[in-house]
């Protein structure tokens, strides 16, 4: 089997369905769809028996698992040589999607890992494209931890990646992307597959573990200075140290007591330099909050 497609879904039918569809249209036909269901009751269960197609495997978790476990579940019952995340508020753009995917990782035998273009969809059909630039995508090549930088490529179905026993930090909820891209792109020697096409629609709504974590200040603080230490950025460029204070900064952290207040054990001191950056980049902010849009 070329792609097991692994849909790791949470109540939402009508989601479901859409990603579902999107996946059964495909040209493509050499795949397994692996789904994990979170959900509390058996609604997801009773919709999916509707289906006949022998290719749809159906689990539900004794328990749920959360994110990224339940995304882990499915990659765990994988057969496929390839690995295709695709959340099921997420679909397929068109019927050559996953045939466009597969060619990635099949004509870059190097990369683990590749990614295409996306587009983001909200309930109101307000659309916004991600297509990584080739400044990030050179950055990249030089060095898998730049992404640290900024995710360019977006959320993790825009993904495609071999089945080699990967699967995503569990310490991690909302950079949880950013570690994984980093970690198959660096096994693979900064080489990955790309396509500036947008094969994927990502479903925005408040249900996004993403749109969650933008309100939580120490869940974005904590995975930012988690994945600083992890990649030991700190022997590295003194663009990794400058990012993470420009993002304290703005969040109104400037000093070490500071940090301690909403992370007691968050691994990072300030020096007197790093207080004073941090300070201007909390400024910059308070005064782009004050100027008219």
């Amino acid at each position: 089997m070329k792609v097991s497609i692994c849909i790791p879904a949470y109540k939402h039918i009508d989601f479901l369905r859409r990603c579902l569809d999107s996946v059964l249209e495909q040209e493509f036909t050499d795949y397994e769809i692996i789904i994990t269901d979170d959900s509390p009751d058996n609604s997801l269960q009773e919709f999916i028996d509707r289906y006949s197609d022998s290719r749809i495997k159906y689990f539900r978790n004794g328990k749920a698992l959360g994110s990224p476990l339940n995304w882990n579940e499915g990659i765990k019952k994988a057969a496929g040589e390839y690995i295709k995340i695709l959340h099921h508020d997420d679909w397929f753009t068109s019927p050559k999607s996953l045939g466009k995917f597969v060619k990635l990782l099949d004509e870059n035998p190097q990369a683990d890992i590749a990614f295409s273009a996306s587009c983001d969809i909200d309930s109101n059909n307000k659309q916004k494209v991600h297509i990584a630039g080739n400044a990030f995508l050179e950055n990249v090549a030089k060095e898998a931890e730049s992404i640290y930088l900024g995710n360019r490529f977006g959320a993790p179905s825009v993904c495609i990646f071999r089945n080699k026993g990967y699967s995503f930090d569990t310490n991690l909820i909302w950079l949880v992307d950013i570690d994984f891209y980093i970690r198959l792109i660096a096994a693979g020697n900064n080489t990955f597959g790309i396509t500036q096409e947008i094969l994927v629609n990502i479903g925005v709504s408040e249900f996004q573990i993403t749109q969650q974590c933008l309100t939580e200040s120490k869940v974005r603080i904590s995975e930012k200075i988690y994945l600083y230490n992890k990649y030991y950025l700190e022997k590295k460029s003194s663009k990794y140290r400058k990012s993470l204070l420009r993002y304290m900064g703005r969040e109104g952290i400037v000093n070490t007591s500071g940090l301690k207040k909403v992370l007691p054990d968050a691994g990072f001191t300030f020096t007197a330099t790093d207080s004073l950056r941090a300070y201007i980049y909390y400024i910059k902010r308070r005064i782009r909050n004050f100027l008219p849009r």
